[in-house]
């Protein structure tokens, strides 16, 4: 997989050269010459993400927010080895009537100890046969946070030179923490009601 990622990468860049020289020798004018360099440089991100998507590994991406687990994996941390431990989950999106939406798809988290103990419950309740349902609440992201707390880190990091405030704030909003996370038994999916 990772010479598919380096020859995409390289027929990138090869056309980003073929269009550099014929921008260079074409006598276009100069607008246009600015939207194809505009539109080469706004497809780099997209075409690593796109390249990130092909891999085939695990998303670092956000879960969603209701999911069915399927199956996990938890690899601990090991200094002597350098692995700094994650959790691999392997989920399928749940809309908002508890029907499944689109396909399986594996996930990777940091390792936490609370993460490693609530996955493995999860997981004897998927080896008993239940079907497990995860859910993630971002109200649970702060949990012992104030706003007077906050204010007073942004007020910190002002004062330290950072125009932001620190920057560990906010980040936390984004961030996915374990106390977020929720595993129960998957309710059933609300079906309309019978006609009359």
């Amino acid at each position: 997989m990772t010479f598919t990622i380096m020859s995409l990468t390289a027929a990138y860049a090869l056309v980003v050269a073929l269009l550099a020289y014929l921008l260079l020798l074409s006598r276009l004018h100069w607008v246009f010459k600015a939207l194809a360099t505009a539109a080469t440089i706004a497809l780099i991100p997209l075409t690593f993400n796109g390249i990130g998507e092909l891999r085939g590994l695990p998303s670092d991406g956000p879960i969603p927010f209701s999911f069915r687990m399927l199956w996990a994996q938890v690899v601990e941390p090991s200094p002597l080895q350098g692995e700094k431990g994650h959790v691999f989950l392997w989920l399928q999106t749940l809309d908002a009537d508890n029907y499944p939406t689109g396909q399986p798809r594996a996930f990777q988290l940091a390792y936490s100890d609370d993460l490693k103990i609530k996955v493995n419950e999860a997981m004897g309740k998927i080896a008993q046969g239940e079907q497990i349902q995860g859910k993630v609440d971002a109200k649970k992201a702060l949990p012992e946070e104030t706003a007077e707390a906050l204010a007073q880190e942004i007020e910190t990091g002002m004062v330290e030179g950072r125009p932001g405030g620190a920057s560990t704030v906010g980040e936390r909003i984004f961030q996915f923490e374990p106390g977020m996370l929720t595993f129960g038994v998957e309710a059933a999916p609300v079906t309309p009601e019978k006609p009359r």
